[in-house]
Formats: structure tokens, sequence, C-alpha cells
């Protein structure tokens, strides 16, 4: 097994939760919501049980200089059975100020210690579909609040194919484009048909099957 690849893989979308960093009205009466993406603490813990085992890893919590600080431990077991630790910390929460200050010290823990959910980095902020008016379907649609205690709604975003577990891998990318090389193509010309052909700016956003598309379509060209 590579602990680090296992580690770094996505997640599903059923074992990740978005927040709302801000949102409001603007003067011509428009709802916005931006909101932030995280991997939920269960999904964190359950990934470190299949790496590690569940007696290859512990967690431990202690408040900082600031009680309202919480920091995390999380500590491994290396393969000579050595244990190795990473800290970070997050503060209190608004809500249930304790247990948010743990959870939210264990996700900055788990991906800047060990890349558990670091991929997600790399969604720019997200401006969620919204509406001042209740949805007729409820499915996806979550609650704010304005400044001016206005109820805004705004719908779970959808995650880009690239930060699904079926998403190709970077072996699968830097195979592509040594294939690619060999035909002579470069990156910017395979960036340029994948623009056209699935919308994609970027190699890693193709599905599975849209990767399996291009590479095929690139291994005639070198025959």
């Amino acid at each position: 097994m590579d602990i680090q690849e296992e580690l770094r893989k996505p997640f599903g979308e059923n074992e990740i939760e978005w927040r709302v960093q801000s949102c409001g009205v603007s003067n011509n009466n428009k709802p916005w919501v931006m909101v932030l993406c995280y991997v939920q603490a269960r999904a964190i813990q359950n990934r470190l049980d299949y790496v590690f085992g569940f007696d290859g890893w512990k967690v431990e919590y202690r408040t900082g200089s600031n009680d309202s600080n919480i920091i995390c431990r999380i500590s491994v077991k290396d393969k000579d059975g050595e244990w190795i630790y990473k800290e970070d910390g997050a503060s209190e929460s608004n809500v249930e100020p304790f247990k948010g200050g743990i959870s939210g010290a264990l996700k900055r823990c788990a991906s800047s210690g060990y890349g558990i959910g670091r991929y997600l980095y790399n969604l720019t902020e997200n401006f969620a579909e919204c509406s001042l008016e209740k949805p007729k379907d409820n499915i996806g649609w979550k609650k704010a609040t304005a400044k001016d205690k206005r109820t805004i709604y705004w719908k779970v975003p959808k995650l880009p194919a690239w930060a699904l577990p079926n998403s190709i891998s970077e072996a699968e990318i830097s195979k592509l484009m040594n294939l690619a090389a060999s035909a002579n193509i470069t990156e910017a010309d395979v960036k340029k048909v994948i623009e056209k052909e699935f919308g994609c700016s970027e190699i890693r956003e193709l599905s599975s099957d849209e990767y399996q598309q291009v590479y095929e379509r690139l291994s005639k060209k070198v025959k």
C-alpha cells in the first residue's frame, strides 16, 4: 500500500460538507452566498482506520495559549512501529464552540500534516446558487441568514470530476503527457482539445471515461 497515495485520495460527496463563509443581498436585491468545502471528521477517522488500522493511530487535544484555541495532535505508527505525530489547531466555533473547535482542529491537522482532504484547497471559493424565495424542491437546499436578518436559500454545489473518487490520478496524468510527448503533441494542445470536447480547462478535471477516450486517441497517433 502506498500510504501517501491512500491518505490523499478524494472523498465521496456524502463525506463532504459545505459551510457558508459569508452571504448577503446586493443593492439590486440579488442574494449571494459564498461557501467553502470540508471533509467530515468521521470520514477522516475512517481514512486513518483504513490506512493505519484502528490501533495504528491516535488523536489528542489541548487548549492553546488562548483558551478558545484547540490544538490537535494526530500520531501514527511508522513501518518500524515508532510513533510520529503532526499538530495543528483551530478556534472554537460559534455553534457548539468546544465541539466545533475539536472538529476544526482535527480537520486542519489531518490536512496540513497528512494530506487528508488537502486537495479541496484547489477548489476556488464558490458562490452557490441561491434564492430569497423558498424552493419548491427542498432537496439539496440549505438556509443562511444575512446581516439584515433575511433568509437566503442556497443549493449545495456539485464537486468537479477531479475532486471525486473516480477522478484520474497524478500518475495517470503523467502517463498521458508522456504519451502525448511521444506523438509530438504539447500539453497546451491537449488542453485545447479537452476544453473543446469536454469543457475541462485542466487534464485532472477529466472523468475516468473521458481520460480513457483521450488516451486511446493519443495511442493511435503514436502508432
